[in-house]
């Protein structure tokens, strides 16, 4: 893939508003856009992928030091896993309990413990979020320091970005399995 930035004809910097990459994007697919005149399907499908790496703080963050992952588990990340991991196998495994109970009293059975594996999970996701907010104000200090930045601490961030953007998106779905489980 082609820089993201340059495809979209955007400054290369840490962070960048939604937007500014919006509108990017938008003013680019109004012009290569297949069905218009003198559309371009490769250009358009390439502008997408650059906005969808844009998007990403832990892949703009990629992009700019052009490396893979800086291979270290972040602090927070490592505190966090065996939670989250513990959760999502305990929330599993009730709501495989929960679909195989053949009468009223076995499912009624399974609330308590439902309940108790939704409320948990509403603590780890207001933790997730309240990490997220300091990374967001980790990468608004690096973008201060833009370009004199410290590219191992650059490559940290975007490891602990990708943690939490997975982690919260996993939960946000267990949250649903879970609501339906309740319902």
């Amino acid at each position: 893939m082609p820089d993201p930035f340059a495809v979209l004809g955007l400054s290369k910097r840490p962070l960048l508003s939604e937007e500014q990459i919006g509108d990017a994007y938008r003013k680019l697919a109004g012009e290569l856009h297949p069905d218009q005149l003198g559309g371009d399907v490769g250009r358009f499908r390439e502008i997408g992928e650059a906005a969808a790496i844009l998007r990403d703080p832990s892949k703009r963050l990629r992009a700019l030091t052009e490396e893979k992952s800086g291979g270290l588990l972040p602090e927070m990340a490592a505190d966090l896993f065996p939670k989250i991991s513990a959760l999502i196998q305990r929330a599993d495994s009730l709501i495989e309990k929960q679909l195989a109970a053949s009468n009223v009293l076995s499912k009624a059975l399974l609330i308590a413990p439902l309940r108790a594996v939704s409320e948990e999970l509403e603590s780890l996701l207001t933790q997730l979020r309240t990490w997220h907010t300091s990374l967001e104000k980790e990468l608004a200090g690096i973008d201060k320091a833009w370009p004199e930045c410290d590219h191992n601490a650059m490559n940290l961030l975007a490891d602990s970005f990708a943690y939490a953007i997975r982690w919260e998106g996993q939960l946000r779905e267990m949250r649903l399995a879970l609501d339906a489980a309740l319902a």
